[in-house]
């Protein structure tokens, strides 16, 4: 059994939620919008670095934006519906 983890669907339903627009998180994190959009489909994770910055623009902890996927096979990060 494999465990992965899975960041988009949550970053983009909470920045979504906080009104930020991709462009305006993007700058403030010094990252391009098209890196964010890709850490938002899932194509990308963010790193270990980032991931803290992102949690912290966001007003929110880093459980809140990472699943923790145990099986077999990951799920499609487009089909993940955040809560």
């Amino acid at each position: 059994m494999r465990k992965g983890l899975l960041h988009g669907p949550a970053l983009k339903k909470i920045r979504e939620l906080t009104g930020i627009s991709q462009q305006n998180l993007a700058g403030r994190l010094l990252i391009t919008p098209s890196y964010l959009s890709n850490l938002e489909s899932g194509r990308k994770q963010p790193s270990t670095t980032m991931l803290p910055k992102l949690a912290d623009e966001l007003g929110v902890s880093i459980e809140t934006i990472t699943y923790v996927v145990t099986s077999d096979a990951v799920p499609d990060p487009r089909k993940v519906v955040a809560a």
